[in-house]
């Protein structure tokens, strides 16, 4: 606005400068024209403006000195009752979604059933000699995708091909996986992803498509280490007990969504299986650490503290304009510059 006001004087002032030529020839008009541009040019104008303060003083025992007090606490803990009684002001939990490290560690585990026999195979020569009369070595070809060149594996692509002339009804396969997350806190583990299917038909071959997906019993701690499950899940073969001790952790991996697609029909004497895992993002619930609960509560409790302020300063204006309460008033008017030198 004052340069605006600074603009418009400068536009007065050349137009007085042009009008001094024809003020010689005695021309009336103009001179009433100029004298209305000296009167515009030599108007006061407002180039810093502050606020004034009435003070209003009284003893420290006095009405008026427990007035303020109980103002000062009510606008102090007023605000937190209101925030506190709505409930969420401590934040307890919070959820992170979080892109995993991710990679398939070339180890599995497979179980066919017919109605008189089992075929299965492992990548664990311990699990293949104690199981040698039904095992049968497929053929497999892995591999792993990352499709927008993020530096993060997106998924698996798994094809695995065994010979029987058995009628097969049931499959089971379990895959392991390398699993991190790194982001709110360091997670080093080695998870399963499991995939079942039993059929009343005889099958020649299985198509599966799923994702593996995190999932948790319990709140991860911010900014901890945890590296418990960083460690060989097979240690037994019986699938039950290895299963049930899966289960026992407190997180883990799953293959969720999954969709089945049974092939039938006759047999070429290969039973083919078919599986692309998707690797998807880790919603992580985990309890914030202590900064991160003051921020959000202080969020909480200034939002509502402004409203109170506000609310305050007009009743302490009423109060003290109106004498409800006494004070010694000068009606000393001095300005806030004035009052910051002292």
């Amino acid at each position: 606005m004052h340069f605006l006001k600074l603009l418009n004087t400068v536009y007065y002032l050349l137009i007085l400068n042009n009008l001094n030529n024809l003020c010689c020839h005695g021309n009336h008009t103009i001179k009433q024209f100029q004298t209305i541009c000296y009167n515009r040019i030599m108007a006061l104008l407002t180039f810093h403006s502050t606020p004034l303060v009435q003070e209003y003083q009284s003893t420290w025992i006095s009405r008026a000195s427990f007035f303020a007090c109980l103002c000062f606490l009510v606008c102090a803990f007023a605000p937190f009752l209101v925030a506190y009684s709505s409930h969420g002001f401590w934040v307890k939990h919070h959820v992170h979604r979080e892109k995993p490290y991710v990679s398939f560690k070339y180890q599995a585990l497979l179980l066919a059933r017919s109605p008189t026999s089992e075929i299965t195979w492992s990548t664990f020569d311990e699990y293949n000699l104690l199981n040698s009369q039904y095992l049968h070595f497929p053929s497999i070809t892995v591999s792993e995708r990352d499709e927008n060149d993020d530096g993060f594996m997106d998924g698996l692509d798994l094809k695995l091909e065994f010979e029987s002339n058995e009628t097969i009804n049931f499959i089971n396969m379990i895959l392991i996986f390398s699993y991190r997350l790194k982001d709110i806190s360091t997670i080093n583990m080695e998870s399963l992803g499991v995939i079942q299917y039993d059929s009343g038909i005889p099958l020649t071959g299985l198509h599966f498509v799923g994702d593996l997906q995190w999932v948790q019993k319990r709140m991860v701690e911010f900014r901890q280490t945890d590296n418990r499950y960083n460690q060989t899940i097979v240690r037994q073969f019986e699938i039950s007990d290895l299963l049930r001790a899966y289960n026992a952790r407190d997180y883990g991996t799953e293959l969720l969504n999954g969709h089945y697609l049974p092939i039938h029909g006759p047999s070429d004497g290969l039973v083919r299986i078919h599986t692309y895992i998707r690797y998807t993002e880790a919603m992580l619930e985990y309890a914030p650490g202590l900064w991160n609960v003051l921020k959000w509560a202080w969020i909480q409790y200034a939002s509502v503290l402004l409203v109170f302020v506000y609310a305050m300063g007009v009743i302490k204006n009423v109060v003290f304009s109106q004498q409800m309460v006494p004070t010694w008033n000068e009606k000393r008017i001095k300005t806030v510059a004035d009052d910051s030198r002292h």
